[in-house]
């Protein structure tokens, strides 16, 4: 009988990619609760119109990468692409902005996108993000941009890179894309066909080409800040002035515009240089025109998201190894109840107990000891039961002791 195996696209997260996967989310509740976020959960499917009306429908992701079904009830459904459109829907939904003037949530979860995979990117994929409602400040955008930086940083993560823009409002894109195409109109014959295509629906994306960015014509395109209005140009400035007060070295990058169309005013991307063309980390921005669109709310809102399998390729070996704190190792058939005591009596005070099942000699129980790299070693024979002790064996030093049964607990802590 052949074996099933995984669909393309998808990994199994075992192992050190476990460990790896469990440290980061430790790290990221510790930290984003230090900054007064509280988790949240959202559905892994949504109705489609959410993404549609939310993303955009002029967006690669709407158009070619969302993996949209019928259910057992003729409702159009959607595996999430993303979170922020569901967090969105979310908070409306639950009429959040009635019981308190600004919310904070992180989240932690898969998303679907049909696309080529790659290293760092899969069809399934694990996001890490944060959602701020009710707070137009460019303190904040500052701050949210800075705690994503903290973030990366805390876990070992360097030789980053912060890009900043702002992609102004309604208006002001208004003008700025009028311009955008009149520019690029002279070099239809020379752009590839997405873009040739994105010039009369969403000539923004131009910008982000990855066919012929480095062609003169592109670099030459006129920059969305000439065109920011005065209150945007201002709010603009006081990000900028924040992320230096919060100690965030940046890069002004008049072409980010990220890939939804939801984004206004502030944009953000960190990134690397160790990923190869995948090279962003972390992206969001500022997206007030999003709740007015899903539910008629004139509600500001920032946010950004971190895809945890690069964030798991970047930190390599740098992050704690999940190893057991004592193992036992106990000899001959009359050891093994006692053994299995003390084991319990140990993992009820949150000591880490390896312990085997089966029988062994103590050659094989050391060789597993330091292969387990384990700190401790209790060693538990008939002569020792008898007298109503164990050896305890540090495996750092390489030391070893009798300790009474009953003390071991205190010796260990």
């Amino acid at each position: 009988m052949e074996l099933i195996r995984k669909p393309k696209g998808t990994k199994d997260i075992i192992g050190e990619d476990a460990v790896k996967y469990i440290y980061i989310s430790n790290v990221t509740q510790k930290m984003f609760e230090n900054y007064g976020y509280k988790f949240a959960k959202t559905p892994i499917f949504e109705e489609t119109d959410l993404f549609k009306r939310g993303i955009g429908e002029a967006t690669d992701v709407v158009e070619k990468e969302m993996y949209t079904f019928k259910d057992k009830g003729d409702r159009s459904i959607t595996l999430r692409p993303e979170n922020t459109a569901s967090m969105v829907r979310c908070y409306l939904e639950n009429s959040i902005y009635a019981k308190e003037d600004v919310s904070r949530f992180y989240y932690n979860g898969s998303m679907f996108r049909y696309e080529r995979p790659q290293a760092g990117r899969q069809r399934e994929f694990n996001q890490i993000g944060v959602e701020v409602f009710g707070e137009k400040s460019p303190i904040l955008d500052a701050e949210v941009i800075a705690m994503g930086y903290n973030w990366l940083a805390k876990l070992g993560i360097t030789d980053l890179e912060v890009k900043i823009n702002s992609v102004g409002s309604k208006g002001s894109r208004t003008i700025y894309r009028e311009k955008l195409v009149e520019h690029f109109q002279s070099h239809l014959d020379d752009m590839c066909e997405d873009c040739r295509d994105r010039i009369n629906r969403n000539p923004l994306r131009l910008l982000d080409c990855k066919v012929d960015g480095d062609k003169d014509f592109y670099k030459s395109a006129p920059s969305i800040i000439d065109y920011l209005f005065e209150d945007e140009r201002k709010h603009y400035e006081e990000v900028k002035k924040y992320l230096t007060i919060f100690g965030v070295k940046f890069t002004e990058d008049p072409t980010l515009v990220r890939g939804l169309d939801y984004y206004s005013s502030t944009v953000f991307e960190i990134v690397t240089n160790k990923l190869g063309s995948q090279g962003t980390v972390l992206g969001g921005g500022r997206y007030d025109n999003l709740l007015k669109e899903l539910g008629d709310k004139d509600i500001p809102a920032f946010g950004f998201a971190a895809g945890v399998e690069r964030v798991m390729m970047l930190i390599g070996d740098n992050y704690p190894k999940d190893v057991p704190d004592v193992y036992i190792a106990w000899l001959g058939d009359n050891t093994i109840e006692t053994a299995m005591k003390i084991t319990e009596s140990l993992r009820k005070e949150n000591v880490k107990v390896y312990v085997d099942y089966s029988s062994k000699g103590m050659k094989s129980h050391m060789k597993k000891a330091d292969k387990l790299e384990t700190k401790y070693c209790i060693i538990l024979g008939e002569d020792e039961l008898n007298k109503g002790i164990v050896l305890l064996k540090n495996f750092s030093t390489r030391e070893q002791k009798e300790v009474k049964i009953e003390e071991i607990i205190n010796h260990i802590k």
